[in-house]
């Protein structure tokens, strides 16, 4: 379940002014949520470079130059494999640095190692392969102070606001990176064609890289699956939320169903403002997933602690919120019904084919069918195997950065070099997030009486009902496969993964 943890860290005292920040580190999803670290806050502290090169097999290797993508490679393979890994990285993070006018140098933690001897993600399967994952390392509760909304945003994206006269201590890498070493990558260095049976390494480090840059959604169904045990089956509807924003001290929040329960609300990443579906009552009125933010916040004041899960169950089925939860799945489940607006501009179709709503593919890319054989490939959730950016680049010679996301990527907060004058980097007003006076389980409000609400469907769930499924979705695709495949990328609101499928698409 992807639920949020925050911790209240340093206050800085300036001008008679407390200025606190909240944070949550990310981990990997074979890991589980880390411990919060303490998360300083510095005035005006210097950023720095990457640490110095390394030998690669087994060891760190480090590219670096100034306000450019750098990376640090652990690899876990043989030499002459190493080099191809880091000749590759190398090239993904000088096509990034090349489009995009970093403020400051970004560092990623880069990993090449085997999952089944690293996370235990042995599995074999004709289909699924987990090959990759990358995620910010860390993320900051910000106030957006043009639309007071509260959102996440990923430290790489915060590094851009130069103008802020209190920086947060940033941690060492911006972004985490772990790629698979079982699969049949092909690599930049290779002088033969790729084959139909090799992955192409340098496209799936580039999609998952600007993942880690910011686009990402917080919409995800993990609400509704922690919910689902506590119904009879059929009773509870299908819906979606953005994140939600819990308590650091509760560590069995939405797992232990019998302890208390805050609730704080919920929170977006940047990307969400931009998120729009269809008006139903009208032609070309697009009404932003923002709104839906807004209303579902005001479920309990977003300030509450209900006596144990079965009462936050029974909360929110009989609430208002509820209703309007379902009726935006509707929308993220139905074709073509939801987009990025940038300016008031009907962008970019994100993906809302899948049916039931799969959070990691859902809404976190571009719709399929519209854009995978056009100059906006490269955030489809499915690429096909025995392509490589070579290829695609003789077909698209922008790169593998089309002119639609660039205008996303700007909107967000990013530079883009070499721009026309339809590319507008927005950058607005932001503020450290602080928790409301009396908000329940704060120093103003530690003690907060109990919600109880037993008026409706939801009861303690018995074992069976909440014992795991057995296996895992993410399978293993050895190196010898000579089968075709696809690549299935998987963003999570925290997380970002791909696997790889059999399903053949062609370009």
């Amino acid at each position: 379940m992807t639920f949020l943890s925050i911790v209240i860290t340093t206050c800085l005292m300036c001008a008679h002014i407390v200025t606190c920040l909240y944070c949550v580190k990310h981990a990997s999803i074979h890991g589980g949520y880390s411990a919060l670290d303490t998360c300083k806050i510095n005035k005006n502290r210097p950023i720095a470079a990457a640490a110095a090169a390394a030998a690669l097999s087994n060891k760190m290797d480090t590219s670096t130059q100034p306000n450019n993508l750098t990376f640090d490679l652990t690899c876990k393979a043989s030499s002459s494999e190493c080099q191809d890994v880091s000749a590759t990285l190398s090239k993904a993070t000088d096509i990034i640095s090349e489009i995009f006018q970093f403020e400051t140098p970004l560092a990623i933690n880069a990993s090449y190692v085997s999952f089944c001897q690293e996370y235990q993600d042995c599995h074999h399967d004709s289909k699924y392969a987990s090959i990759g994952q990358a995620y910010p390392s860390i993320s900051y509760v910000m106030m957006d102070n043009t639309d007071k909304m509260t959102r996440l945003y990923p430290q790489p994206l915060l590094k851009q606001y130069t103008n802020m006269s209190v920086k947060p201590s940033w941690t060492q890498y911006d972004i985490e990176a772990q790629f698979n070493n079982e699969i049949n990558w092909y690599f930049v260095n290779n002088d033969d064609p790729i084959q139909s049976s090799q992955t192409d390494f340098l496209r799936n480090v580039i999609h998952e890289l600007i993942h880690g840059l910011g686009f990402m959604t917080s919409w995800n169904d993990d609400f509704y699956q922690a919910l689902l045990p506590l119904f009879d089956s059929d009773k509870l509807e299908h819906f979606i939320t953005p994140t939600l924003l819990a308590q650091t001290d509760n560590h069995q929040l939405m797992s232990d169903y019998s302890s208390n329960q805050p609730f704080w609300g919920f929170v977006e990443f940047p990307f969400d403002k931009y998120i729009h579906h269809k008006n139903t009552t009208a032609t070309n009125v697009y009404t932003p997933f923002t709104s839906t933010t807004q209303q579902l916040n005001r479920f309990s004041g977003s300030n509450t602690t209900f006596r144990n899960m079965v009462d936050l169950a029974n909360a929110w089925y009989n609430s208002d919120e509820y209703a309007s939860s379902k009726q935006l799945y509707t929308k993220a489940v139905t074709f073509l019904d939801v987009l990025a607006v940038i300016d008031n501009e009907p962008l970019l179709f994100l993906e809302t084919s899948v049916n039931p709503f799969s959070s990691g593919s859902s809404l976190c890319h571009v719709d399929q069918s519209q854009y995978l054989n056009t100059t906006e490939y490269l955030m489809v959730y499915l690429a096909n195997a025995g392509v490589d950016i070579t290829r695609l680049d003789q077909i698209f010679p922008q790169g593998p950065v089309g002119p639609k996301l660039l205008k996303v990527m700007a909107a967000l907060g990013y530079k883009v070099k070499n721009s026309s004058s339809n590319i507008n980097t927005v950058r607005p007003s932001l503020s450290y997030w602080a928790p409301p006076q009396g908000l329940v389980g704060t120093n103003s409000n530690p003690s907060p009486s109990l919600s109880i609400d037993t008026a409706g469907p939801a009861r303690m769930p018995t074992l069976s009902s909440t014992t795991p499924n057995a296996g895992s979705t993410s399978t293993h695709q050895s190196k010898s496969s000579s089968s075709p495949a696809a690549i299935r990328y998987y963003c999570y609101p925290l997380l970002l993964c791909i696997i790889t499928t059999t399903l053949s698409v062609y370009i």
